[in-house]
């Protein structure tokens, strides 16, 4: 992770659990990158160290562990990502968390956010962290 405390920069998070009024509470810090699926793609696009990946042009290219975009408009903005968590007949299944989802169909039919204008970007996680 890199970038912080810049929210514009990078892919991090810091913070955790504190005390204070004898209450605990979650205080942390975030890039956008971290926390909007938009953001997160673009990162992914230009990043040349840290957390890296590639575009690839089909499905049949993910492997575990790489990510999925969804645009379900269909108008250039990512609304949504998920992570390729297993690998069935060549279907990548796959886990988020905006709705719990576990072992989920990438495609999102059965999803209220889904349209017929819905653009996929596929991203392989590069395995070596520069």
């Amino acid at each position: 992770m890199r970038g912080a405390p810049d929210r514009g920069k990078g892919w991090w998070i810091t913070g955790g659990w504190k005390s204070g009024d004898s209450k605990h509470y979650r205080s942390e810090t975030w890039s956008y990158s971290w926390s909007v699926a938009h953001s997160l793609r673009w990162y992914l696009e230009t990043s040349k160290s840290g957390l890296t990946a590639k575009q690839v042009p089909s499905v049949s290219d993910l492997q575990i562990g790489d990510v999925i975009f969804y645009d379900f408009q269909g108008n250039g903005v990512i609304d949504h990502s998920t992570i390729v968590t297993s690998i069935r007949n060549g279907i990548p299944y796959v886990h988020a968390h905006t709705n719990d989802s576990q072992n989920r169909h990438y495609e999102y039919r059965n999803s209220g956010a889904y349209t017929p204008n819905i653009q996929y970007y596929f991203y392989r996680i590069d395995d070596v962290f520069l």
